[in-house]
């Protein structure tokens, strides 16, 4: 019985041609080390952080209109590129990272323990180039509206502060402002507005959160990494503990 012969069509690229089209693009993914470039990036589809299989990542903490991650990041580790809404940084180490984006290639950036930076929402990959870890929170805005948060009353940035208390803004611009307070045992912040936040305990306290309508207190401690949120509107607070409580106020503005 005859072999049928196979029928090779129009427009059909034959195998051997194939091969070598194949082995031309792996020889020029090898000339530049299989890095992706920033072209590579815009054109491909990116993760978002909240869903990025990575070791490196752990989401501590979600509230309706943000989320907190903590990145740990060894030297020469990097995480892949994903996408995020806008976020504020926080450093818990130094550290040295390179951060590439959709529009820049290579830009490495240096931060010490407790600076506080903004990202805008957007794509990007991020390579630890330093000596050491890399740790890191990640304050992401959600996607879920805000709605009016004008503050309806007066903020803490424009305040005098009483004794035992300072506050000191890190960041503003038109997203996002960030706060950091203290509080000496039995002082406390005068009544004020603010936009929804996050709050990070930069120390181990007990707060006295006070109703403004009624004048009821409700105690609360935290351990240092605890992670709470407030909603906007006026807020006034007293450290009813024993130690100064110090803490970050991450506010999202839009």
């Amino acid at each position: 019985m005859q072999t049928p012969q196979r029928e090779i069509r129009p427009g059909r690229i034959q195998q051997p041609i194939l091969i070598l089209l194949v082995g031309l693009l792996v020889l020029g993914g090898c000339a530049n080390g299989g890095d992706r470039t920033a072209d590579d990036m815009e054109s491909e589809p990116a993760t978002r952080l909240a869903a990025l299989e990575s070791e490196y990542v752990t989401i501590l903490y979600e509230a309706p209109f943000a989320r907190v991650h903590r990145i740990d990041l060894p030297t020469g580790a990097a995480i892949g590129s994903h996408e995020g809404g806008d976020r504020v940084i926080y450093a818990v180490t130094g550290y040295t990272v390179r951060l590439d984006t959709s529009d820049a290639e290579g830009r490495e950036r240096s931060f010490e323990t407790g600076d506080v930076h903004f990202h805008s929402g957007g794509v990007h990959s991020v390579v630890n180039t330093g000596t050491g870890d890399a740790s890191y929170l990640v304050f992401e805005r959600t996607e879920k509206a805000l709605g009016d948060v004008s503050p309806d009353g007066e903020t803490l940035d424009t305040m005098s502060m009483p004794d035992g208390a300072t506050h000191e803004v890190l960041l503003e611009n038109d997203r996002a402002i960030v706060h950091r307070i203290t509080l000496d045992p039995g002082a406390s912040l005068p009544p004020h507005a603010g936009y929804p936040r996050i709050v990070y305990a930069l120390t181990e306290y007990t707060l006295a959160f006070i109703d403004l309508q009624t004048d009821e207190r409700r105690e609360r401690s935290f351990t240092e990494g605890d992670l709470h949120d407030h909603g906007a509107g006026m807020h006034q607070v007293e450290n009813d503990g024993d130690s100064p409580a110090e803490y970050l106020v991450v506010a999202f503005k839009r």
